[in-house]
């Protein structure tokens, strides 16, 4: 301005007849750097700008500060405010300048691939879940009234929030089901069986949580009415009881309703019916020692008779002993026909197809890097990003599982770590500094695993020091000592080294499995998929995921460099044969493309 002669009144004068309506006070507040530009309104003015003083195109936007905050978006017809905010992160700078048709292009492109990501079983799962039906157990496993699973497909299907009149089509179990199944929860999870009782095996925390909301849905497709959307059967709810669990002809209906809602049977079903094999087995299944339940059964019309009520009160153990029949058979006959119906590497596949999928995937926490906001002026955006990087870095070093990374606590250097025995009374590992190796360390006692039994163990913690690349002990030093405050603010601190960023709504700072999911997709959604629009995001072809998909990555790397499945378990901390069942895509080309490796050398040397 100094070196046109141009004054703030006389250059916003010049913008206002250029209909870009900038005022003398935004423009010296632009100069001193008190506010920056980010509305396309703004944009369009440093465009105006730059080509009064015949500067190149992008010449003051490459001078501002990195935000996470994106260019604000104008009105979008059938787009409310809260997905305009959703959506303008991914929208190019210039969005409301471009066509309408060019305008309509981009949005389907976000809201197909980013927002909702276009897999067909994507698709199935946004329609599906949307149709609220479980019965609910508030209060049991400390669970909130919002079904879990439902509520997380929903999230994970179609990235918005559940719409509130669908959240309410879901009921809370009767006093009699709800008394029922605390009585089974209890059974499997104590820490001793109450006396008179046998059982074989005990379920963990997650595994009980999901075998309740199991069988919600079950007993909800049970209640739901025939003529609405779910198409169920239409039991009265004061008629749920678990002693229905011991009639073939409930789950042989329950399982082919499923069949007819997806138009094909998965192992889902043939998981349900080993739920039924193990209630009903002998000696040690809860249904088979809870003979009282045959007196809360009543008669269901065009389903259960007071002549099969009768049989069952004469005979509950030979009742429970067709059912455990009756469930294996049907379980091999499900099992023969079952589909796979989605592809768990789908979301990841063009990462897995890469000959280096770990840096492949590593360009994603490039890219967070190269979008840094400026910590100076924009310190939570900071902190969120940040964040977002030792998420993804240390899933890739460490190969966890959602939850035992999500439970991770934090020892701050120059405190004293937790001792081994009270970790393991929490089930959780913890980040400390280790003087002796110098370096952060990741200690987790076995029992914090799911598969703490498995041989990789031999009941020995894991513990592994985290290597100094990367700029990985500048960014964790960084967010432990400030911008993990930052996010916290005045909140209770949960211990854990990842917390939410905390906002007047809630003062919650802890994950839980489906927050912390949120944040990886959010992640993956801003940084990780190529967005042709705006220039940002690494990698093209990558759609939206959670944290579980960075264990394929793991695993499918090792599995092309060396070949071993046993290498590849040491990096998930499973077994070979898990990584050759569920984590690793290792293809015929990727085999026969290492053993060539090996005997081309011989080409070479003669």
């Amino acid at each position: 301005m100094r070196r046109h002669g141009d004054s703030s009144k006389h250059l916003a004068r010049v913008l206002a007849n250029g209909a870009s309506q900038v005022d003398e006070t935004t423009l010296n507040m632009w100069r001193r750097g008190v506010k920056v530009p980010r509305a396309a309104r703004s944009l369009a003015a440093l465009e105006f700008i730059e080509r009064r003083y015949r500067l190149p195109l992008g010449y003051f936007r490459q001078k501002l500060p990195m935000t996470d905050r994106c260019t604000s978006a104008g009105t979008i017809a059938g787009i409310t405010r809260a997905e305009r905010r959703r959506l303008a992160w991914h929208l190019p700078f210039d969005f409301d300048r471009r066509p309408l048709k060019e305008r309509e292009e981009i949005l389907e492109w976000v809201q197909r691939v980013v927002i909702s990501g276009s897999t067909e079983y994507r698709r199935f799962q946004a329609a599906a879940m949307r149709q609220r039906y479980a019965v609910r157990f508030p209060g049991l496993l400390g669970e909130s009234t919002r079904p879990r699973g439902l509520y997380r497909f929903c999230r994970e299907e179609d990235g918005s929030l559940p719409d509130p009149e669908l959240a309410v089509a879901a009921v809370d179990a009767p006093a009699q089901l709800s008394e029922e199944m605390a009585d089974l929860v209890r059974f499997k999870t104590a820490t001793l069986t109450a006396f008179g009782y046998q059982r074989n095996g005990v379920w963990g925390e997650e595994t009980a949580s999901q075998k309740v909301e199991h069988l919600g849905l079950m007993f909800g497709a049970l209640a739901a009415a025939p003529s609405g959307a779910v198409h169920g059967f239409g039991v009265p709810l004061e008629s749920l009881t678990v002693g229905l669990l011991v009639f073939p002809i409930v789950w042989d209906w329950y399982i082919q309703w499923r069949e007819r809602r997806r138009g094909f049977y998965t192992a889902w079903e043939v998981d349900m019916l080993r739920i039924a094999i193990a209630l009903t087995r002998v000696d040690t299944g809860w249904l088979r020692q809870s003979s009282q339940l045959a007196d809360r059964i009543k008669p269901i019309p065009n389903l259960i008779t007071e002549c099969d009520i009768a049989a069952i009160r004469a005979d509950w153990a030979g009742a429970c002993e067709q059912m455990h029949k009756h469930g294996l058979a049907r379980a091999k006959e499900v099992q023969r026909v079952a589909r796979i119906h989605r592809d768990p590497f789908e979301p990841v596949m063009v990462v897995l197809e890469a000959d280096s999928p770990v840096g492949e995937y590593r360009k994603i926490t490039e890219e967070i890097l190269r979008l840094m906001p400026d910590e100076k002026r924009y310190p939570r955006a900071a902190a969120e990003a940040v964040r977002a990087f030792l998420m993804l870095r240390l899933g890739l070093h460490l190969g966890l599982r959602q939850k035992n990374l999500r439970q991770l606590l934090v020892c701050p250097r120059g405190h004293i770590p937790s001792s081994e025995r009270r970790l393991t009374e929490l089930k959780r590992g913890e980040l400390r500094w280790s003087e002796r190796d110098r370096g952060w360390e990741v200690f987790i006692p076995s029992v914090a695993f799911k598969n703490a039994n498995s041989s990789f163990f031999g009941s020995k913690p894991f513990r592994l020091i985290l290597p100094d690349l990367g700029g990985l002990y500048h960014y964790l030093d960084a967010y432990i000592d400030r911008h993990r405050r930052a996010l916290l603010k005045n909140a209770a601190d949960p211990g854990t080294l990842f917390v939410k960023t905390v906002k007047l709504t809630s003062k919650d700072a802890a994950y839980d499995q489906n927050t912390f999911y949120e944040a990886w997709r959010l992640a993956i959604q801003r940084y990780g998929i190529d967005n042709p629009y705006t220039d940002r995001g690494a990698i093209k072809g990558l759609l939206p995921h959670g944290p579980h998909n960075v264990r394929d990555v793991l695993a499918t790397h090792i599995l092309k460099q060396t070949g071993s499945y046993e290498q590849a378990s040491y990096a998930i901390q499973d077994t070979p044969d898990m990584v050759a069942k569920h984590y690793g895509r290792f293809l015929p080309q990727d085999k026969a493309a290492l053993a060539a490796q090996i005997l081309n050398r011989v080409w070479e040397a003669a």
